[in-house]
C-alpha cells in the first residue's frame, strides 16, 4: 500500500529521516494509524525512526512525495505548479512500485494526483475517494480514523 504525500517539509521533519524532530506530524500519526505507535504516547525529539520505518515497510506500506523538494513555503501558484509537475514522477514511481492500493494524503494534492493516476489506468488502486486531511492543527484524530477505515475496507 502506497501513501502519496505532498513534499518533504521545510521544517526538516521528513518522514524518512533517521530521527524525529518533534514536529513529525505525518510520521507520528501514520505510525499511530497503522498501530505501530501507541495513541497516548508522546513522540519526542530524537527518537530513532528506523525500527518503525522497517515495521511500516514490512507491512507492505510505503510513502512517496509528489514533489522531491519542499513546497510548503512557496507562493500558492508556484506550489500548485510544482505539484502538477510532480505528478509525472508519481506515475513513474507507482508504475515501478506497483502497489495494491494507494492513499493520497492532503487536499491540495488530491485532485492533481488522482487525475494523473486515473488517466494512467490506476483508478482502481485509489483507496480514498476524497482528500485525507494532513494530520496537524487538530486534524490528527480525523486522519487516524480515515486511515483506519480505509485499512479495514481494504483488508475485508
Amino acid at each position: 500500500m502506497l501513501w502519496i504525500a505532498e513534499s518533504p517539509p521545510t521544517s526538516g521533519s521528513y518522514f524518512y529521516f533517521q530521527k524525529t524532530t518533534g514536529g513529525d506530524h505525518l510520521f507520528r500519526e501514520t505510525m499511530r494509524a497503522v498501530g505501530l505507535w501507541p495513541a497516548g504516547e508522546i513522540m519526542k525529539k530524537g527518537i530513532d525512526k528506523q525500527p518503525l520505518l522497517e515495521r511500516f515497510q514490512s507491512k507492505g506500506f510505503f510513502l512517496i512525495d509528489t514533489c522531491s523538494y519542499p513546497v510548503d513555503k512557496l507562493p500558492d501558484g508556484q506550489r500548485r505548479r510544482a505539484i502538477i509537475d510532480g505528478t509525472s514522477s508519481v506515475l513513474q514511481m507507482v508504475s515501478e512500485l506497483n502497489p495494491n492500493g494507494i492513499i493520497i494524503v492532503k487536499s491540495n494534492i488530491y485532485d492533481p494526483v488522482k487525475d494523473a493516476l486515473e488517466s494512467s489506468g490506476f483508478a482502481g488502486k485509489i483507496l480514498n475517494q476524497r482528500p485525507l486531511p494532513f494530520p496537524s492543527h487538530g486534524r490528527q484524530q480525523s486522519y487516524r480514523k480515515r486511515i483506519g477505515d480505509i485499512l479495514r475496507k481494504f483488508r475485508a
